[in-house]
């Protein structure tokens, strides 16, 4: 089965489309598993060490009791940087879009798992340049967000245009078995 994930195009980037821009069905962010994209992006030591990470990452948020929302994925992991610049990437751009938990949810949450709101921290301890976005908060600041953010993530450093993942945060079982695909041994 081809994978959800498409192949770099010739600017070394997911493509911000597969073909018809005006059909939803071809669009980015791509909908996507855990698996798909260890599958897919899992190709090296360093790539594999930054999507355990990520895992990590996701559980500890399952494990703190968010699990309703969505990940977008982005940055240099999601370009054949490789390639393009003789280098591995350094961490996995991620915004948390997330809804319907109050504020005293949230203020725990920021308590027990800084990293979760703070950039600094995610990239730290997990290898990940982390955006919380509660969605849920008010539909002018969501609308507001999603055109920032996804303006942001649609095109690279060098201005290219460029697509992105999306992936649902309650999926252990997806989870487990992305963990699994990382213990293979890289060729």
């Amino acid at each position: 089965m081809a994978s959800p994930i498409p192949e770099f195009d010739h600017n070394l980037v997911l493509p911000p489309h597969l073909g018809d821009p005006v059909d939803r069905s071809q669009l980015s962010p791509y909908p996507c598993t855990t698996l798909d994209l260890c599958q897919r992006l899992g190709t090296t030591p360093e790539r594999k060490q930054i999507l355990g990470r990520f895992l990590d990452f996701r559980e500890r948020l399952r494990s703190e009791g968010l699990d309703r929302g969505f990940h977008w994925l982005d940055g240099s992991f999601l370009e054949d940087v490789e390639t393009r610049d003789g280098r591995a990437p350094r961490d996995l751009d991620v915004v948390t879009v997330f809804w319907g938990y109050d504020g005293a949810f949230l203020a725990g949450l920021a308590g027990s798992f800084p990293e979760f709101g703070s950039p600094h921290l995610a990239k730290a301890n997990f290898q990940l340049d982390h955006y919380p976005f509660d969605a849920g908060f008010d539909p002018s600041f969501t609308l507001e967000l999603t055109r920032y953010w996804i303006l942001l993530f649609s095109h690279n450093r060098m201005g290219v245009w460029k697509g992105m993942l999306r992936i649902e945060l309650d999926t252990p079982a997806e989870d487990a078995a992305a963990r699994h695909e990382l213990s293979k041994t890289t060729p």
